[in-house]
């Protein structure tokens, strides 16, 4: 079967979360690949002929009718999170304002499968499509063996040390853990927060905002990222905790490395993958939880395991072959 997956390639979670499953894909024999969205040209032409192309971020307009392929849409990033942005964008005027909702909405309707990862996604996006059509619901796997392999390169700072890499979006960007560390941090003065993938685009209103409460006395703050392949399964390995604050207790792909690494995790409650819930809301709140946990006060939990990348893998390529056959 020949697959071809179409995604920005910007080093984000969703073009990793392409390229694991191209990976996983190929793992199974079948010809399958990312394809650079915003290219053109010879990988473009040679994509053409695919069984199935999987859109990640956006199947290019001038290719519609060249492909007689089946088309399988990948629901990235959360419901919430596209509706919000969409009325933003909106609000802020302009001509041609990036409209998620309305994408959604397009490819709830015209791709042949429909994907999450995520069963409270399904349960929003099953809500918008006709009766009768299915929204599939497969697991989100990282490669286990990659991710336990990486060896510590010595103990980041602190006592505890705790890691937190997500991207800046509003639906998991660091400000909660920012307004809470310094409780945190007065309360266990050894421990340190190391909060990198800041994008430098957001740090006018970050910095000040650290400077001012505090936060940044206890904690390293900065933009710098580590390659998935070679470096970040060590990083994993030399903290003692990674906190990943996901709206809703979202699970997502950094928090499942981080688990598949064997880093203790800390989530928003119903993330079953994380060793450690805390509460979505009053900062006030966060941090006595993070305290409570820090400490060595609060037992992890009974998590469930994460996925593998190969479970991932099998099941989308039974979608695959449901809509081939």
């Amino acid at each position: 079967m020949k697959i071809r997956h179409w995604s920005m390639l910007n080093g984000s979670g969703m073009f990793r979360v392409a390229e694991s499953m191209a990976g996983g894909e190929a793992a199974l024999g079948h010809d399958s690949r990312v394809v650079d969205c915003q290219a053109s040209g010879e990988a473009w032409d040679e994509a053409m002929d695919a069984d199935i192309q999987v859109i990640h971020t956006h199947f290019p307009d001038t290719l519609r009718n060249r492909t007689t392929a089946k088309i399988v849409w990948i629901a990235h990033g959360t419901p919430d999170h596209v509706f919000q942005s969409s009325v933003e964008a909106g609000l802020a005027g302009g001509y041609g304002h990036g409209d998620g909702l309305m994408l959604m909405q397009y490819w709830l309707r015209n791709a042949d499968a429909k994907v999450t990862f995520w069963p409270r996604h399904q349960y929003i996006y099953q809500s918008m499509v006709d009766k009768g059509t299915t929204v599939h619901c497969v697991p989100m796997g990282v490669d286990k063996a990659h991710w336990s392999s990486g060896v510590s390169r010595g103990k980041w700072a602190g006592e505890p040390s705790v890691l937190t890499g997500e991207n800046a979006h509003y639906i998991k960007w660091p400000y909660d853990l920012f307004i809470a560390w310094p409780e945190v941090f007065r309360e266990i003065v050894g421990s340190r927060l190391h909060a990198i993938y800041l994008p430098r685009d957001v740090h006018r209103w970050f910095f000040p905002l650290v400077n001012a409460n505090g936060a940044s006395y206890g904690a390293h703050i900065s933009p710098i990222t580590f390659d998935p392949k070679t470096e970040l399964p060590n990083v994993f390995k030399s903290v003692d905790y990674y906190i990943g604050l996901v709206q809703y207790g979202d699970f997502n792909h950094m928090s499942h490395q981080a688990n598949a690494a064997g880093c203790k995790t800390i989530s928003h409650t119903n993330n079953p993958y994380s060793d450690f819930w805390i509460p979505q809301g009053d900062q006030r709140d966060i941090a006595k939880a993070l305290i409570r946990i820090l400490k060595g006060d609060e037992k992890p939990r009974e998590k469930t395991p994460v996925p593998d990348l190969s479970d991932t893998a099998a099941a989308m390529v039974a979608i695959y072959q449901g809509l081939l056959s």
